[in-house]
């Protein structure tokens, strides 16, 4: 009776949250295409004051791959990992979202879950890790981190020292994997004066070459909550000249850009609770290329929303962004519903 008991009490705390969404797109150039996806996400989360657990189930099935087989064999876990100790001295263990650095869009220093530019906010999949956060004071803080394999050579592990000095988030990051004797070192900061401002750099050392990533950005919101957002990235393991361009790299996933330098803006605005247009763009400064997003967001009801938009492709035929598709565009109409 009381192994019952106990169960029910821990299954009213446990929080159940997810969404299903449809994500349909018409991609136009010399031809049509209509391609797109179902997708859900089901979590279940227990935060306790000294521990926790997190488990997430995510299926994404394609449009023409639709049938029930293919809904069971799309199922994977997102999400697994288990936590002990308070919030202040806390070692998380497991398969879970990694957070590493503070750009808005791209993150030199998060190696975990590079940042979809198409959208910054997409749910990544887990990494198996174990972190650790230990806090020093108020205003310190120390985070580990470790990707463990068994080969001991394969894993990568972290450290990052974080505090505030004036007003200012500042963090001091170290990480290491022994097998390509690649280490990365770097420094973060963050802070508000009439702007909100960040900078994020890091320098890596691998076997066949050492390079710098740096990434400056600003944001404002004006009056009637018009908001504002431009980023500068700047990769030094990219190319200048197009010529030089390895676009197999963008589809095996090996990288999310090829050139140096690269200039993200945004600007939207929420008129009222319920609708919020933007328009984002992505220019390549190398090679003078440039990805148009215009985007309407519309609430239409609490846990229901409708996004429509745009992913319009500009520029050179040797520029990067005209090869990432074989297309010049593509609409889309998506549907999500939360619980």
């Amino acid at each position: 009776m009381i192994i019952f008991l106990s169960i029910f009490i821990l299954f009213n705390q446990v929080e159940v949250s997810g969404y299903v969404e449809t994500r349909p797109y018409i991609a136009w150039g010399d031809s049509l295409n209509f391609s797109g996806y179902n997708r859900g996400w089901l979590e279940f989360k227990y935060n306790g004051p000294k521990y926790g657990t997190q488990i997430a189930f995510d299926c994404l099935v394609p449009y023409d791959t639709l049938s029930f087989a293919s809904l069971v064999e799309n199922i994977n876990i997102s999400r697994l990992a288990i936590w002990l100790g308070p919030e202040n001295f806390r070692i998380t263990a497991g398969k879970q979202r990694l957070y590493w650095g503070v750009g808005r869009v791209f993150r030199p220093l998060d190696v975990f879950n590079p940042t979809n530019f198409f959208e910054p906010g997409y749910e990544r999949p887990g990494s198996n890790a174990i972190l650790g956060y230990y806090s020093i004071g108020n205003l310190s803080s120390i985070r580990t981190i470790c990707l463990p394999e068994l080969n001991f050579k394969k894993s990568f592990y972290g450290i990052r020292f974080g505090t505030n000095l004036v007003r200012n988030d500042i963090g001091i990051n170290f990480m290491h994997r022994s097998l390509n004797r690649r280490t990365i070192v770097g420094a973060e900061i963050t802070g508000d004066i009439v702007v909100g401002y960040w900078t994020e750099l890091s320098y890596n050392w691998e076997d066949t070459i050492n390079y710098a990533k740096a990434s400056v950005g600003i944001d404002y919101t004006f009056p009637w909550l018009i908001y504002t957002m431009a980023e500068f990235f700047y990769d030094g393991s990219g190319v200048t000249n197009p010529q030089n361009y390895d676009n197999s790299k963008i589809l095996a996933g090996e990288r999310i850009t090829l050139a140096q330098k690269y200039l993200y803006l945004t600007i939207g605005s929420i008129p009222n609770p319920f609708l919020r247009p933007s328009l984002n763009s992505i220019i390549n400064l190398d090679d003078k290329g440039l990805i148009l997003i215009p985007q309407l967001q519309y609430s239409i009801y609490e846990n229901t929303e409708l996004t429509m938009g745009l992913n319009f492709f500009l520029g050179a035929n040797d520029s990067e962004f005209k090869n990432i598709s074989p297309y010049d565009g593509q609409v889309y109409v998506w549907a999500k519903v939360y619980f």
